[in-house]
Parts: structure tokens; sequence; C-alpha cells
């Protein structure tokens, strides 16, 4: 079997852990935010294979380009190529709350930031699955022992979380509604942009893999600063609407 496997079996699990004590925590226990880690699972192997693959195959054979990355493609090529994971990722991992049970979760402000964070650490925990399952078939890595791959566990167990904190900023948007519901999903495909932006530069052979991750992860850390001041909003919001009843009931 593969090492990557064996290294994907223990991110994943440990990074499931993770999310669930992360969304026990802020949720005070309430297990119904729990059930969304599962919807989203396979939404990296659905977005993969039949949509950002074929989209960006199409577009570079009807443009006689080649499908790869190099300082001899033309600069919109790559910009398509940055863009087409955020594009349709942060929107697919919005679909579950078209489910009517889903959507009540969704009825408050803190309930869409659990309900976003829950659905992008369920894609992340699925993407981790898919990458593993990629890094198989090549003869270079499928090779190799399961401690060579402690890169890919400490990025997954990060990303997975970006995941998280990238989406809540998406569902938040779509709590308050109108123009906040675009601002919150184009934000979050900004943040995911500009995490590509550095694995991009990288292959291009601009930054070393090293800036690559610094940066990633630093924009990571802006979404969750983000995430945070959200939370606190929220928190306030249902703070001011108990007093409120309050002091209605006492009218």
């Amino acid at each position: 079997m593969p090492g990557v496997y064996i290294m994907a079996v223990i991110t994943i699990g440990l990074t499931a852990a993770l999310c669930i004590a992360f969304l026990k925590y802020l949720t005070h226990s309430n297990r119904r935010y729990l059930w969304l880690l599962l919807p989203a699972l396979l939404s990296s192997f659905i977005v993969n294979r039949w949509v950002k693959t074929p989209v960006i195959t199409s577009i570079a054979a009807w443009a006689n380009i080649p499908l790869r990355l190099g300082l001899d493609v033309p600069v919109w090529f790559i910009a398509l190529i940055l863009f087409n994971s955020p594009v349709f990722e942060e929107a697919i991992k919005m679909l579950p709350i078209a489910f009517p049970a889903t959507c009540k979760m969704m009825n408050d402000a803190s309930g869409s930031l659990w309900t976003g964070l829950a659905l992008g650490m369920s894609f992340g925990l699925g993407e981790a699955a898919y990458i593993a399952y990629g890094l198989a078939q090549s003869p270079e890595y499928n090779s190799l022992h399961w401690f060579v791959f402690t890169g890919y566990a400490t990025e997954r167990l990060i990303v997975t979380f970006g995941h998280g904190f990238m989406t809540a900023v998406v569902a938040y948007g779509f709590y308050k509604g109108g123009r906040h519901a675009l601002f919150g999903y184009l934000s979050a495909v900004g943040f995911h942009a500009l995490i590509n932006l550095g694995p991009i530069l990288t292959a291009l052979k601009l930054t070393p893999a090293s800036v690559s991750s610094f940066g990633s992860y630093a924009i990571i850390l802006g979404a969750f600063l983000l995430f945070q001041r959200y939370t606190r909003t929220a928190r306030k919001m249902s703070g001011n609407e108990i007093e409120e009843i309050i002091y209605l009931e006492r009218s």
C-alpha cells in the first residue's frame, strides 16, 4: 500500500478529531453542527473531476495553450488557473445549504458561522483524501515510506481549517443577505486565490517553496482573524437579542 495512504489516514483522523473538538467548543457541544462535517466530503472529488478539470482543459484546447504552468504561458491563462479553484470550490462548499435542514441552521448569525465552518472543514477533509489518491498515482511518490509525507500532513491540517474559515465568511454573508452575500463569496474567493498564489509562483520558479508556504499560511491566518471578528459580532448580536427578549418579558 502506498505510504501516502497511511499518512492520509493518520492526517484525516487527527484533523477530523480537531475539527470536532473546535466545533464543540464554539457551539457549546451542539451536536447538530457535527453532522455537517459529512455533506461536503465528496465535493472535492466532484468539483475536480467534473468541473475544474473539464473547464480548464477545454479552455486550454480552445486557445491552443499547453496545459501547464510556465513563464511562456499567457498571463491571462495563469490567472485563470489561479481563480479556477477559488471560484468553483467556494461555490460547491455552500451547496448543502440548499437542503432545508441545513438552511435552518443558518437562522441566526452564529448559526451561519458554525454551518459554514463545518461545511468548509468537511470539504477540506475530503480534499485531503483526494490529494492523497492523486499522489498515490504517481510513481515518484507511491514508493515512498509514509513518514516522508509530513509536509502533506501539516499542509492538509492547516488548509482544512482554512477552508472552514473561508466558507464561514461566505455563510455569514448569506445570512446577512443582499450585497453582503456577494461580498462574503468574493472575500472567500480572494482569500482562496491568495492562498493558491504561493504554489503557483513556486511552480513558475519565482519564489522558493518555503516562502510560498509561509505566505499561504499567513493568508489562512487572515481568514481566521476575519472569522474571529464575525464571531464577536455574532455574539454581540445574540446578546442584544437576549436582552431585548428579557426587556419585553418584564414589560
